[in-house]
């Protein structure tokens, strides 16, 4: 029971600075419901849904992964829309959702779970694309001989 009181407070702080940060812009703001870009939201939760199918069927698992985010992703921004609530942001987005539907019992929790863990994927294969680029500047521009040591980081990609 606490463990779900402390969520739903962790959640409660996130709404705060999304509706109303202390510095810029809003990631979320009340709009006027909108069924119709809730449907568009919707189909491009299914084009997501299908290009994740291609990229699992040729062995492409990272953007797999990518994809299916993406098509939870917007499928929860349809959810916010219905209600007149627009997301910039996918923390804000994700929190709203747990908010206005998990803990309203309109959905089951486990569908944060999975939006969660497919984030944490994508973060995952976000960070390793960005050790690679750094590492790309550096062999590029630089005057260092790559060994067989420093080509770990592409290795150890390979295995994701």
């Amino acid at each position: 029971m606490k463990e779900a009181a402390k969520l739903t407070e962790e959640t409660d702080k996130i709404l705060k600075r999304c509706f109303s940060p202390p510095k810029g812009k809003a990631n979320l703001y009340r709009v006027e419901e909108s069924p119709e870009k809730a449907e568009k939201h919707i189909n491009k939760a299914h084009q997501n849904l299908r290009a994740m199918k291609l990229m699992f069927d040729n062995d492409l698992f990272d953007w797999a992964v990518i994809c299916g985010y993406y098509a939870m992703y917007h499928a929860v921004l349809a959810l916010l829309i219905k209600i007149g609530i627009m997301a910039t942001a996918h923390y804000c987005a994700i929190a709203a959702f747990k908010k206005f539907y998990v803990e309203r019992d309109k959905v089951e929790p486990e569908y944060v779970e999975y939006i969660d863990k497919a984030n944490q994927l994508e973060q995952k294969y976000a960070e390793t694309l960005d050790t690679a680029q750094e590492n790309r500047v550096i062999e590029q521009y630089g005057i260092e001989v790559i060994t067989n040591d420093d080509d770990d980081l592409f290795l150890k990609s390979k295995k994701y």
